[in-house]
């Protein structure tokens, strides 16, 4: 489980930041009221931050387009995922680092979280396109 939580955390610390957004449109707009959630993304390891990220990417999903809604679209409902599979467990993000509470979990709320963190770190390829899309649509260059 350890090994699930670093990929997890390697993922959340890997999740960049934005700078900067211009322009009226909606998309960029979207990024731009985000921001602030996407930056700190993985700064505090804690359920508030994982799902203040989920919000943030499900809006900007929304204004996306066509060229990265589907891979915002994913994000979202990957981090919704692991949220989800948080919840049913009865532990925290903040929690997962403690082997104590971890090891009571019951096996099949373990590996339903091993799932969900497995299937959110699977989606570097999302998450290097989102951050193309949002350099050549919005000319904002994310950390």
């Amino acid at each position: 489980m350890s090994r699930t939580a670093a990929l997890l955390v390697t993922a959340v610390v890997a999740v960049t930041a934005l700078a900067g957004c211009g322009g009226d449109d909606p998309y960029c707009a979207a990024v731009k009221e985000h921001q602030a959630a996407l930056d700190t993304f993985g700064e505090k390891r804690t359920n508030a931050g994982f799902a203040a990220y989920a919000e943030a990417v499900r809006a900007i999903a929304s204004t996306a387009p066509d060229t990265s809604k589907d891979d915002w679209a994913k994000l979202g409902s990957v981090t919704d995922g692991v949220l989800t599979a948080q919840k049913k467990a009865g532990i925290t993000l903040q929690d997962m680092a403690d082997t104590d509470k971890v090891g009571e979990l019951d096996p099949d709320d373990l590996s339903t979280l091993n799932d969900a963190y497995d299937t959110f770190n699977g989606t570097t390829k999302q998450r290097t396109a989102v951050v193309k899309d949002v350099k050549d649509v919005c000319d904002i260059t994310l950390k």
